[in-house]
């Protein structure tokens, strides 16, 4: 069960890009509240050079302890390398913590509880350019596999892409809910056979 989430946040206590000065915020779920339980001053040295942006990273990570799920407006290249061969689960949001906290611990333990069986079978999307993928909902829903329109989806929108082209025959709910909140930039083409979807992530001013 996720029990603590880190968010990377700037002086106006919105989430901030990872290479920014800011601070990272460990919450808890206490009680049905999400509260502040630990803070750690984070401000990369990038021109020291990449032996001292592992060893800042490093030294983050371990103050971290077991949290295991991170937050911040972008993560990208090294940033995004180290975190994820340290085992966390990397999500991109622009605000403030509370309107996003909730909704990442009902993904997150939508995920745990998936069979490992499932997990497993889940095809891997086409990378057509850096950054940008292709996967079809059809052929997925026609496999009779059992897996559903999250499993496939959620762990290209969660990573780091630029853009993601989705062929399905109706849009599944939770993600029109998505691009209606304000998470992402999606385009709707019809097509002879369905529809594409075309996922951008929101550019954050």
């Amino acid at each position: 069960m996720v029990r603590e989430i880190a968010v990377f946040v700037g002086d106006n206590g919105s989430t901030a890009a990872l290479a920014e000065p800011g601070r990272v915020i460990v919450y808890q779920r206490q009680q049905g509240k999400w509260k502040p339980v630990r803070e750690i001053l984070f401000s990369l040295e990038c021109s020291l050079g990449m032996p001292e942006v592992r060893r800042q990273l490093a030294a983050m990570l371990e103050a971290l302890g077991n949290c295991r799920v991170f937050v911040a407006r972008t993560v990208s290249g090294l940033l995004y390398k180290e975190l994820e061969q340290a085992g966390f689960s990397i999500w991109e949001f622009a605000g403030r913590p509370s309107s996003f906290l909730e909704y990442i611990l009902v993904q997150e333990e939508f995920t745990v509880r998936q069979p490992a069986t499932l997990q497993t079978v889940i095809p891997a999307s086409m990378e057509t350019e850096p950054g940008c993928y292709q996967v079809s909902l059809k052929e997925i829903q026609q496999s009779g596999s059992g897996l559903t329109s999250k499993q496939v989806l959620q762990p290209l929108l969660n990573g780091n892409f630029y853009c993601v082209e989705v062929v399905c025959s109706h849009i599944p709910p939770w993600l029109e809910a998505e691009c209606a909140c304000g998470r992402f930039d999606c385009k709707v083409e019809r097509l002879a056979e369905g529809i594409k979807l075309i996922i951008k992530k929101q550019i954050c001013g």
